[in-house]
C-alpha cells in the first residue's frame, strides 16, 4: 500500500514541534505559519522502494483559500464515509480480491484524514467531527452514498455486498475525483493541490480496478 511520504513527513512535523526540550516560552512568529523542522528527516519509501532523507520538510506558506478549506473540510467527511465501507467489507464481502481492495482504500484514506485535519488546524480552521458522520446525509456531496443506501450495504453480505460495495464505492471515487478537479482549478494552497491531485490520481487507478471486478463478482 502507498502512503504517500508527503502525508508521514507531515505527521513527523507536528510530533516534532510539539517534543521540544525548551521549556521557556517562545514567543509566537509573525506572519503565516510554516512546517520548517531542521535537522535529517527519515522519509518512508513506498512499497519496494528504499527510505529516503531529506534535509527539512517543504516550507509553505499556511494560505486560507476559501476553495481549499472546502475541499479539506468535505473530503475529510467523503473519506470518511469511504473508511466506513471498507470496515463492513471486512467481514461482509465473500471475494478476497474486494476485500484486499477494500483494506488498500482504508489504510491509504485513513492517514489522508488526519493529514488533511492537520491541514486544517495548521490554518486556523475548523475541522469536521466525523464521529458520527456515517449517520448523517451527505448524499448532496458528489459521489456520497445515501443513508439508504448505506443501510442496504451493511445489512448485506457474500456476493451481494460484493456487488454493492463495488458499485457504491466506484460512485464514491468519482465524486473524489471530481472534487479533487475542483480543488485543483480553483485552490491556492499549493500542497493542498498536491494532496488533491494525488486523491485523483490514486482514485481513478482504483476506479479502474473495481471496474475490472465488477466482472467476476
Amino acid at each position: 500500500m502507498k502512503v504517500f511520504p508527503w502525508i508521514l513527513a507531515l505527521a513527523l512535523a507536528a510530533f516534532l514541534g510539539g517534543c521540544s526540550g525548551d521549556d521557556q516560552a517562545m514567543p509566537a512568529p509573525s506572519g503565516p505559519a510554516t512546517m520548517t523542522p531542521s535537522g535529517p528527516i527519515i522519509v518512508p519509501g513506498t512499497t519496494g522502494e528504499p527510505n529516503r532523507t531529506v534535509t527539512a520538510l517543504p516550507s509553505t506558506e499556511a494560505t486560507v483559500d476559501p476553495d481549499d478549506v472546502t475541499f479539506l473540510q468535505d473530503m475529510m467527511v467523503h473519506h470518511q464515509q469511504a473508511v466506513q465501507m471498507t470496515e463492513w467489507a471486512t467481514t461482509r464481502a465473500a471475494d478476497a480480491s474486494v476485500k484486499s481492495l477494500a483494506e488498500r482504500i482504508r489504510v491509504g484514506q485513513k492517514p489522508e484524514i488526519d493529514a488533511m485535519r492537520l491541514m486544517l488546524t495548521d490554518r486556523g480552521q475548523e475541522a469536521p467531527d466525523l464521529e458520527h458522520a456515517h449517520h448523517q446525509d451527505h448524499s448532496g456531496m458528489a459521489g456520497m452514498a445515501s443513508p439508504t443506501e448505506l443501510a442496504a450495504l451493511e445489512k448485506s453480505t457474500g456476493a451481494a455486498f460484493d456487488r454493492m460495495f463495488l458499485q457504491l464505492m466506484i460512485k464514491h471515487h468519482q465524486g473524489a475525483v471530481a472534487m479533487s478537479g475542483v480543488a485543483i482549478e480553483k485552490g491556492a494552497d499549493p500542497l493542498i493541490g498536491e494532496l488533491a491531485q494525488e486523491v485523483r490520481v490514486t482514485q481513478t487507478k482504483e476506479i479502474q480496478t473495481m471496474r475490472g471486478l465488477q466482472g467476476r463478482v
